[in-house]
């Protein structure tokens, strides 16, 4: 059997297990049409180790990094935000990085702040923004928005965050015609005076996570364009707290912590 080595990190109860494959090790032993299944099995509480992403660390060119970002379902996304947050935290760790800089990833380069347990990260202003639009489900009308931070975004406000069946739902809605075909996250937003609570149905993990960075993200942008919110803007989600400041790039602060260091085997 062959050692697969791994740090389990988490950014506001966002969760994910960390793979520094800068030397091919993992790609050696894993075939890269085979990593997707390996994630899966890695990621599952019952199989593996159980997280909501998998993240690489991969040799880049420009950077000292590249950031490859896996779901729980093993399907690769273009950017995760609290695993960039996480991931830079890892790579200060390995002695990689100065405290601020950009690493690769595959939405383009994100800029970082190191702050020992906390870390801010640095985007480009978002994409493909669409401001009140409505669409059905199971017969009831939802205003919405949408917007692409890396990834899609559908933000929704509510009165009563608590009150939301997130994981049915954020599953109607990422998988709504409006949508197709490739889904949407979902996020629920309440805003309470000068901070929002935000709770997010997550494409690729399917289910409700503690926290998104991206969907942090998404949520304080459009409450600040619509006028609900003045930057910076406090989000409060079950994993803890981030802050968002929209200038003329975006940038999202928060916690990072170390859960455990550990090894998989693989046949």
């Amino acid at each position: 059997m062959k050692p697969i080595f791994f740090t389990k990190m988490e950014g506001t109860g966002n969760n994910f297990l960390i793979i520094d494959n800068r030397n091919g090790y993992l790609t050696v032993n894993v075939t890269d049409q085979s990593i997707p299944e390996f994630v899966k099995i890695l990621a599952d509480s019952q199989l593996g180790a159980g997280s909501d992403g998998v993240i690489l660390l991969e040799q880049s060119a420009e950077y000292p990094f590249e950031m490859r970002y896996f779901n729980r379902d093993g399907s690769e996304a273009v950017a995760c935000l609290n695993g960039a947050r996480c991931v830079v935290s890892y790579a200060f760790r390995l002695g990689l990085l100065k405290d601020k800089g950009k690493v690769a990833s595959a939405s383009g380069p994100i800029g970082y702040y190191y702050r020992g347990d906390t870390v801010s990260i640095e985007v480009a202003p978002p994409v493909d923004v669409k401001l009140n639009f409505s669409f059905t489900v199971a017969r009831k009308k939802y205003n919405a928005n949408f917007l692409r931070v890396g990834v899609p975004h559908c933000i929704i406000f509510v009165d009563d965050f608590k009150k939301v069946d997130v994981k049915k739902l954020g599953e109607a809605i990422r998988n709504h015609k409006t949508f197709k075909p490739e889904g949407t996250n979902v996020d629920f937003v309440k805003v309470d005076k000068d901070s929002l609570h935000v709770r997010t149905y997550e494409r690729g993990v399917e289910d409700e996570t503690l926290s998104c960075g991206s969907g942090t993200l998404a949520a304080a942008y459009i409450a600040t364009k619509l006028f609900m919110v003045q930057s910076p803007v406090t989000c409060k989600t079950k994993g803890g707290e981030m802050v968002v400041t929209i200038k003329d790039k975006l940038y999202l602060e928060g916690p990072v912590k170390y859960v455990y260091d550990g090894v998989y085997y693989i046949e």
